[in-house]
């Protein structure tokens, strides 16, 4: 009998999940701006399922963490890569830091062209 209540409430969140999920796909599919917003900026979601660009990616990203000079939210900045093209979007605390950001990732082999959408928060 106690193993009803647990099993309810796994169906339970799992409905949930489920309708809020469909209920964010309507909403982006009736807004003609959030469609053309996500085709001209790739975001993490977007990651195309691409041996090399998971390989630039991860990469990138060891490339800013393994630097101490960097603030934590340069390190956590999100990197995507389509096809070569990395895509940084975050915050950094300077522009000398948001320069430093982009160079590291323009060093990673196969980085063709760097999309810097960062943000200097200070």
């Amino acid at each position: 009998m106690k193993v009803w209540g647990p099993i309810a409430s796994l169906f339970l969140l799992l409905a949930i999940a489920a309708c809020s999920k469909s209920d964010n796909s309507q909403s982006s599919s009736s807004s003609p701006t959030n469609q053309t917003a996500s085709n001209t900026a790739p975001t993490a979601s977007d990651q195309p399922e691409n041996e090399t660009d998971r390989k630039i990616i991860q990469d990138v990203r060891k490339a800013l963490t393994s630097d101490d000079s960097l603030s934590t939210s340069a390190q956590n900045v999100t990197v995507v890569s389509t096809n070569g093209t990395v895509t940084l979007r975050g915050n950094v605390k300077d522009s000398s830091e948001k320069q430093k950001v982009v160079d590291k990732a323009m060093q990673v082999a196969g980085v063709s062209n760097v999309d810097n959408q960062l943000t200097v928060t200070q």
